[in-house]
């Protein structure tokens, strides 16, 4: 290498695996769930963990038929593995910022409504922008914990969950009140919030409170609901309020194709569905509140800068 010049980043990443397999077992407390967290045989995975074993000169685990527990020498072991994979990533991402090939994989938690209304075509250009990044995604509606969850990045609709990540508001988002015509025909059309005590409600269980918050001008009203069919997953709620069974509170985007072609019918339109401070749903990209690595710095800043061009 010239004086001066840039270095150039391994293609093959120096073998860490038996360390990262070291920490998700103990994480974990079991071979086989690490394994399968890192698409590893527990076969495979238990002859990785006896061979560094054997390097070490020391027995990590003790081992039952149900978890492996670390022993006194695993404890310094698991110290020594993670301040040295903490080491090897930094440098090799201080490295890739120099010369800008961010490289490696990043985890990112997103709900069922990101997933499914924005990430695709998103990530589709960022994949290909940055072909040397691997993503592992996982969706989710409920509420993860960054860094007990090993997430690096998650998007979120809602709060904030946690004081100990950072947020960026990037999209507003509109949700409507629909049901199934087959529903109102059979139960009624409710023309104000106060109605909805006497309906079926289909409720988001992760995230939902008891009370659904409407806004008509400067007014803000706080409606009590009748949860009627509780579910974890946009998804089926969406498909459950096809079927007749309920009312609904859902975003626009998730819901627009269905009515638009009469499946579902929007109701109460002169009232916006706000959280309890007034405010519109807010789409949220959160990180942990401490250095993050320059891979997922590009992805932050790529999904914020394409949130920001919806309407």
């Amino acid at each position: 290498m010239k004086p001066g010049s840039a270095p150039t980043l391994p293609k093959t990443p120096v073998n860490l695996e038996p360390l990262r397999l070291f920490i998700r077992v103990a994480e974990l407390s079991s071979i086989s769930a690490a394994a399968r967290d890192l698409d590893l045989t527990p076969s495979l995975a238990t002859r990785k963990i006896a061979s560094l074993e054997r390097a070490l000169n020391v027995r990590l685990f003790e081992r039952s038929t149900r978890k492996v527990k670390l022993t006194e020498p695993g404890r310094i072991a698991l110290q020594w593995a993670r301040q040295t994979l903490d080491t090897y990533e930094e440098a090799i991402d201080n490295m890739a910022a120099i010369v800008k090939q961010p490289s490696g994989t990043i985890r990112l938690a997103v709900n069922h409504y990101a997933a499914t209304v924005h990430l695709p075509g998103v990530l589709g250009r960022f994949c290909l922008k940055y072909p040397e990044i691997k993503l592992s995604i996982t969706t989710t509606d409920s509420i993860v914990h960054l860094i007990e969850d090993g997430y690096d990045v998650a998007i979120h609709s809602g709060s904030l969950p946690d004081s100990n990540v950072v947020g960026v508001r990037v999209h507003e988002f509109r949700r409507v009140i629909c049901g199934s015509p087959g529903y109102f025909k059979r139960r009624g059309t409710p023309a104000h919030p106060n109605d909805l005590a006497q309906h079926d409600c289909l409720v988001h269980s992760a995230k939902e409170p008891t009370n659904w918050f409407f806004r008509r001008g400067k007014r803000l009203i706080a409606q009590a609901i009748r949860s009627y069919i509780e579910a974890d997953t946009n998804i089926l709620l969406v498909e459950l309020a096809r079927q007749g069974l309920g009312i609904v509170r859902m975003g626009y985007d998730v819901v627009a194709n269905d009515l638009a072609a009469g499946r579902l019918v929007e109701i109460m339109t002169d009232f916006k569905c706000v959280y309890s401070t007034g405010e519109l749903p807010g789409l949220w990209i959160i990180y942990p509140n401490r250095r993050i690595l320059y891979r997922t710095r590009v992805l932050i800043e790529f999904l914020t800068e394409k949130f920001a061009q919806y309407d």
